[in-house]
């Protein structure tokens, strides 16, 4: 992985509270945008999802996020060199909903600092409880290649539909 944006700057990632400003994140994707502005605290309150923030310094505006929560994926959907030893029924995985940086400091390295931030807490689940991969559905083809250039793969169930084993997770820790 390329050296973190974070590193030795004033960025870093914490859990969203009811204190971050989410008003102004404009990601350029509305279905992202409308998820940190309107749902994130909804599913955080749920327990549906939790959401990690992107802040600089002191401040409360939220600059990019990420969302995981408890999934599975269907047996059927992964590719044979992966299923050859797993039982035949629902998979466990940390599914990653959403990954958005705003606009304008998009391209500098923050979709990467967050992606890993998200597979450090899932490799972090993974010695607690059993959890084959971490799952996402790219919402467009750059989102899927971005995740492809992190080593995701594709699932035979949906192109966009992508997972990182927990095996090469660790390796990447």
């Amino acid at each position: 992985m390329a050296e973190s944006s974070l590193s030795g700057s004033q960025w870093h990632i914490e859990r969203l509270s009811s204190s971050h400003d989410r008003r102004s994140f404009a990601s350029g994707q509305t279905l992202l945008d409308d998820f940190i502005r309107q749902r994130a605290g909804q599913y955080d309150r749920r327990d549906l999802g939790r959401t990690y923030v992107l802040v600089s310094g002191d401040e409360s505006r939220v600059w990019g996020y990420y969302t995981l929560a408890s999934g599975a994926m269907g047996f059927d959907t992964i590719p044979d060199e992966w299923s050859k030893r797993l039982p035949q029924h629902f998979i466990p995985a940390v599914h990653l909903g959403r990954l958005a940086v705003d606009q304008a400091i998009q391209g500098r390295g923050f979709g990467g600092d967050l992606l890993f931030d998200g597979l450090q807490t899932a490799g972090r689940i993974s010695e607690q409880i059993g959890v084959f991969a971490v799952d996402v559905f790219a919402i467009n083809e750059d989102a899927k290649s971005f995740y492809l250039r992190f080593g995701f793969l594709q699932l035979v169930d949906n192109p966009c539909h992508l997972f990182l084993p927990v095996k090469l997770v660790r390796q990447l820790l």
